[in-house]
């Protein structure tokens, strides 16, 4: 076999498996997610910077009341990075997750992704919608 060939058929077997963990990853995220729902409405966020690779996701269940009643993040290097919860957001209202100041226990790139969450978690209630 040609050289060129298997250089070009390894690079594709690499990219597939990690097309392959990437996916697992979003779907374990994404079930993660899923179990917020039962304890209010949920609202997803993302900050950090994507290619010194301290990017993280945070997802937060907010309560009719708009206190933080559960919150997990996503962060990592590797597509193996599973969520984790992220106490520093338990019990703090809505207005302080949106608001700028710093909070105890929680990265920079974790406090961009909450701030991201709140406010979008905010748009939405505010958002007209139209009745069908």
């Amino acid at each position: 076999m040609h050289a060129g060939f298997i250089i070009i058929a390894a690079l594709v077997a690499g990219w597939l498996v990690q097309i392959f963990f990437t996916y697992r990853q979003s779907m374990a995220f994404n079930d993660d997610v899923r179990t917020l729902r039962t304890k209010g409405t949920v609202s997803v966020g993302v900050g950090g910077n994507r290619y010194k690779g301290r990017r993280s996701f945070v997802a937060i269940a907010i309560d009719p009341d708009g206190i933080v009643r559960d919150a997990i993040t996503l962060g990592g290097l590797t597509t193996f990075a599973r969520s984790k919860p992220l106490p520093g957001l338990f019990d703090l209202k809505v207005s302080v997750v949106r608001g700028d100041r710093a909070i105890p226990h929680v990265s920079p790139s974790q406090r961009l992704a909450a701030r991201q969450a709140a406010e979008l978690y905010g748009a939405a209630r505010t958002s007209v919608r139209a009745e069908v």
